[in-house]
């Protein structure tokens, strides 16, 4: 008995989903669905393709290479690793705007006991992280496992030291797949050991001294000179100890090979006297040699290169004595790094004989008289080169004023880069610098360590011209920072590496909560992270583009600087000038200073403000001279530096501008501040107190909290015209600003943060929605409602974070994105949507089978009605909110991505590196055809496992352009396609229209044209009008199946284009099955058949 036929439509109304089993899937829906749109109810149109917006800077310069896209206003942006480039749509070209870096410092604390831990030293082996230090004589560890941040060994003294007294240097290298620590006793022996961290962590050795014991049993290298200068780096094949030895009163070498055995006494520079007596710095390059620095104690820099074997390649050679620049003494840091493993970048940490303070007086350079000696004026880092294949030395400049160097130099990227230290008495910062000196990061702000190699001394009491700080030991120091040389930054991967610093804690107390003072130092572990993905966290706010990271950048659409000041003026230096008539009278005035920035849009930036200076004078004065501090670590220009001051024997402070009649340059107009190798600006205060109350009041005046530095921060968002700011070296801690007025600069202070419980781990994500601010943490979501404290710091109406959910939460930061319906973001079970109503649903359910892609930024591209999620592995995800539907785009391997106005742009990873693609209205990926697939799920209409014969199917559309149609199909469960027919489309489809008046030619050939005016020729084509048509082809194809009888099957369809073929294809409108059914089982192979 034949069958009856029946018609099977399948509506192309439904998107991909992959969640619920193919075998299962309901008709209508689809296990792939690769770049179609749904523009159309009940049609699959292709995706639009993109267009390469070539990186060409003015002046015919290629940009560097693209890692992030962003926009100002309508403004595209260009982020690279070292700059951020604005483009010029009209002229098709970039501007440089400015330094930038994407590395954020994720910090830990390793230690805080109470006690003061010195000579910290950091290494990586195997997944873990080894700190060491020196503790009241005692060589100190703690391993920490890199991925759970677990302690192995915590707080413990290196068994098998038998030291003469106590350690007094100590340095750690990882070799071998060992752990070697180096370190000098009591007499100035230096001596090691080594761990064996695999034995001690998989076979159980104890953590002890000995044979078949964690460690060795210590040994001896030599006899140290008294200043105990050492340094250790290791290669591939070859570990080298460098030492300043007694015996031979110049530097010698040790040397272990591969088998661990070694030479000691060596001297590659024979008949060159190197003699570090002030510092040593030794590492290797990435082609293994090995760059060696010394100072010696009359400030000349020399570099040496030495090979693998321990051989001299190159040098010694004299990079800088720098006791030849204005003010040079000696030399006590140094460190180096070669990004290309030729030019060899060199850091010199310089003291200065004196602070550079002008004489009251002359306003000229003193060395005497009332000089204090700031910490931070005491030194600088000046930088050099040495091009190692010709020998050639640069010249050496200041990189840096006010900062010493606190680890080695390092390279990321091809890069170079190194940590530095400002001390100050409330502001103690790192720093990770490019080599350019720009600041990239903070770490531990305003809680950073001491500057290395020098001597802390007490003050007598009442004379400050001895000074706080100084670069020699003397009988009355207070506390040693000495270093034998600076520590590593070990890297993790190729974007993590590891730097140990240490830090204090801060106590806070007071009426006015302000901070009283700290504890001791401790032991602090951070990975500067160079992964890029900061890029994207980005936030419009006061008419500026606020960039998160290491350094909080700020672009106004002129130039990109960061957010505020590092530092205010601290320590300001006043004294009353001569004279026998007014206008100051014998009281006490005070001073106070801020730096100010005004940026384009008219917004002014207002920095902490310094520490209070105050003059009383012995009689009547015609003038007060004080000396204010200059702002160096900064990208900004034309900063001021304002200077305050109250009447005589007043409390409140007004803006001092000098008096016109004033001889000194600078005091009748705002002082301009100087980053010429300039320590402080002179300001000769002679306004009368009568012309002082009428001006500007100090801006914390009427209660109104400082501005300090913005930390360094991975996640960023507005709430509430305020700049909330996450992602902080403390992961549970948010940080706001001030409620942002009207031509003022975004402000931060101390006070306006909020610590989040430890429920859900750390903060992963920030969004504003609606009233709320949305805190994501990795399992778990708050929101915060409220307004805040005015900014005098009072009246706090944010209540404590609410629990929205206590096991949903944000995975991936740059996944969050606002639609009309809520919050999108990926959570570790998918992509969910928080509704405005704070309801949680699995709106990904349907790209289920994607969650393991990684999404590197979410848009909302509302020409399109989609929500896109760009991944890093090849797709994007779109979810059409519109219609409900998600598809995929292939091809989409980006980084970074924006929609302005209506352009969607994006940073296409492909082999040849990063490229910056626009969406375009064609259909190929800047020359690469774009295909469309659809496959649905298995087809059964008379129920799973029934017997079913499928006759043909019927696929309707438009056509476009040339291309192959693919249909593909396979049976019975079986995903295998066993038939395949492709249709060359060109040569099947013809045109069919009514009448034949006119004529055009279409693909170079003769067409019957249209009914209606035969019209004239214009070029190939007719100017007939078409009747009752539309200007595409007949689209309709009918497929017979050679296999007809089954219980299942399954269809793709592809388009197939090839070079050349690059248009639009198709648009698919319906398909249709032909079949029958006898409403009985699908047959089973009799081997398939059982009892039960």
């Amino acid at each position: 008995m034949s069958l009856k036929k029946n018609n099977l439509p399948l509506s192309l109304n439904q998107g991909i989903n992959t969640k619920i089993d193919e075998k299962q899937l309901p008709f209508g829906q689809f296990s792939h669905i690769e770049n179609v749109k749904f523009d159309k109810e009940g049609e699959y149109n292709k995706r639009n393709g993109y267009t390469e917006i070539k990186g060409v800077s003015i002046g015919s310069t290629n940009n560097q290479p693209i890692i992030g896209v962003s926009q100002f206003k309508d403004q595209l942006l260009w982020l690279s690793r070292d700059q951020i480039y604005s483009y010029s749509q009209s002229s098709d070209v970039w501007q440089n705007e400015g330094s930038y870096d994407a590395v954020v410092p994720q910090s830990k604390t390793i230690l805080s006991n109470g006690k003061e831990q010195t000579q910290l030293q950091i290494a990586y082996l195997n997944g873990y992280r080894i700190l060491g230090w020196l503790e009241s004589g005692k060589y100190k560890i703690s391993i920490v496992d890199e991925e759970t941040g677990s302690y192995v060994i915590s707080d413990t003294e290196i068994p098998g030291i038998t030291a003469s007294g106590s350690v007094a240097f100590i340095r750690m290298q990882v070799y071998n797949g060992l752990v070697w620590f180096f370190w000098t006793d009591g007499s100035r022996v230096l001596k090691y050991n080594y761990l064996n961290l695999n034995n001690f962590l998989t076979r159980e050795f104890p953590f002890e001294a000995g044979a078949n014991k964690a460690f060795t049993s210590e040994a001896t290298v030599a006899t140290l000179a008294s200043d105990q200068r050492f340094d250790v780096a290791a290669g591939e094949t070859s570990m080298m100890v460098v030492y300043y030895d007694n015996s031979a009163s110049e530097l010698r070498l040790a040397r272990w090979d591969i088998l661990n055995v070694v030479s000691v006494n060596q001297d590659p520079w024979a008949g060159t006297a190197l003699t570090p007596h002030d510092a040593i710095d030794f590492q290797v390059d990435g082609e293994g040699k090995f760059i060696l620095l010394t100072s010696n104690g009359s400030g000349v820099v020399k570099i040496s290169v030495l090979g693998s074997d321990g051989s001299l390649a190159a040098g010694p050679t004299t990079i800088k004595d720098v006791t030849t620049i204005t003010g040079g003494h000696s030399c006590r840091a140094v460190t180096a790094a070669s990004a290309d493993n030729d030019t060899v970048t060199i850091f010199m940490q310089v003291y200065q004989t004196s602070p550079r303070l002008y004489t009251i007086s002359t306003g000229t350079n003193t060395n005497g008289g009332n000089d204090l000696k700031f910490t931070w004026s005491l030194v600088y880092v000046a930088k050099a080169t040495y091009q190692f294949s010709t020998g050639t030395v640069g010249t050496t400049s200041v990189m840096a004023r006010g900062v010493g160097l606190a680890s080695k130099a390092f390279v990321q990227d091809e890069t170079v880069y190194v940590n530095v230290i400002r001390e100050t008495d409330l502001h103690a910062t790192y720093y990770t610098m490019k080599s350019d000196g720009s600041v990239q990061a903070k770490i531990s702000q305003g809680q950073g360590g001491s500057i290395l190699n020098n001597t802390r001394k007490g003050s007598p009491s009442g004379n400050l011209s001895t000074g706080f700080f100084n670069y020699d030991a003397s009988t009355n120091a207070n506390a040693v920072y000495t270093i034998p040389s600076l520590s590593d930054v070990p890297s993790i991967s190729s974007t993590k590496f590891l730097f140990a610093s240490k830090a204090q804690g801060r106590i806070i107390s007071g009426n006015e909560g302000v901070t009283s003072y700290f504890t001791l130092f401790g032991v602090n572990s951070s990975v500067l992270d160079f992964d890029n993905k900061v890029v994207n966290q980005t936030v419009d706010m006061q008419n500026n583009l606020n960039i998160a990271g290491g350094q909080l950048k700020c672009y106004d659409g002129n130039v990109l600087v960061e957010q505020g000041f590092n530092y205010p003026p601290n320590t300001l230096f006043a004294a009353q000038g001569t004279g026998s008539t007014g206008p100051f009278e014998t009281k006490t005035y005070n001073y106070l200073a801020v730096y100010s920035w005004t940026d384009i849009q008219g917004n002014v930036f207002k920095s902490a403000l310094s520490s209070q200076a105050s003059v009383t004078c012995t009689a009547a004065v015609t003038s007060i001279s004080v000396n204010i501090p200059t702002l160096d670590l900064t990208q900004k220009t034309d900063v001021y530096v304002e200077l305050y001051r109250t009447e005589g024997n007043g409390s409140v402070f007004y803006k001092t501008m000098g008096d016109s009649s004033n001889t000194v340059d600078q005091t009748s107009k705002p002082i301009i501040n100087r980053t010429d190798g300039v320590d402080f600006v002179l300001f000769t205060d002679q306004t009368s107190d009568a012309k002082l109350i009428a001006n500007e009041l100090l801006y914390t005046e009427g209660g109104e909290v400082e501005n300090v530095s913005p930390p360094s921060n991975s996640l960023i968002a507005t709430f509430k015209n305020r700049l909330f700011l996450a992602g902080l070296e403390n992961k549970l801690e948010l940080k706001f600003s001030k409620i942002v007025e009207e031509n003022t600069g975004i402000g931060f202070n101390d006070t306006f943060r909020i610590v989040m419980s430890g429920l859900g781990g750390d903060i992963t994500a920030l969004k504003g929605m609606d009233d709320k601010l949305i805190i994501f943490k990795r399992n778990a979501i708050f929101f915060l409602s409220g307004d805040g404290p005015n900014n005098i710091g009072e009246q706090n109406t944010f209540i404590e974070p609410q629990l929205v959910s206590s096991d949903i939460g944000c995975v991936e930061a740059n996944s969050v994105v606002l639609t009309p319906q809520g919050l999108f973001f990926k959570s570790n079970k998918g992509i969910y949507i928080l509704e405005r109503s704070l309801v949680l649903k699995y709106i990904g359910f349907p790209v289920d089978d994607f969650n393991n892609l990684t999404i590197t930024k979410a848009d909302i591209f509302a020409k399109d009605n989609e929500v896109r999620f760009l991944t890093s592995d090849g797709f994007c995800l779109v979810y059409n909110y519109f219609r409900g539907f998600w598809s995929l785009y292939d091809n989409h391997r980006g980084v970074s991505s924006v929609v302005v106005g209506d352009d969607y742009y994006y940073v296409h990873v492909s082999p040849d590196g990063n490229k910056l693609y626009k969406q375009s209205p064609d259909f190929d990926d800047a020359g690469v055809p774009i295909n469309m697939t659809v496959e649905t799920g298995w087809i059964n209409p008379a129920g799973s496992q029934s017997s079913i014969r499928i006759y043909r199917m019927l696929v309707l559309g438009d056509y476009f352009s040339p291309h192959r149609l693919k249909v593909s199909v396979c049976y019975n469960y079986d995903d295998t396609f066993s038939q395949t027919k492709i249709i060359d489309v060109a040569d099947q489809t013809e045109i069919y229209r009514y009448g034949d008046p006119g004529r055009r030619i279409e693909s170079g050939s003769l067409k019957k044209g249209f009914y209606g005016d035969p019209g004239g020729t214009t070029g190939d084509y007719t100017t007939a009008i078409p009747y009752g048509g539309k200007d595409v082809m007949q689209y309709q194809y009918r497929l017979d199946f050679v296999k007809q009888k089954c219980e299942s099957f399954k269809i793709k369809i592809e388009t197939v284009q090839g070079a050349g073929e690059l248009g639009r294809g198709i648009n698919l409108s319906q398909i249709m099955f032909v079949l029958g059914s006898r409403g009985t089982d699908h047959k089973i192979k009799q081997s398939k058949i059982f009892s039960v």
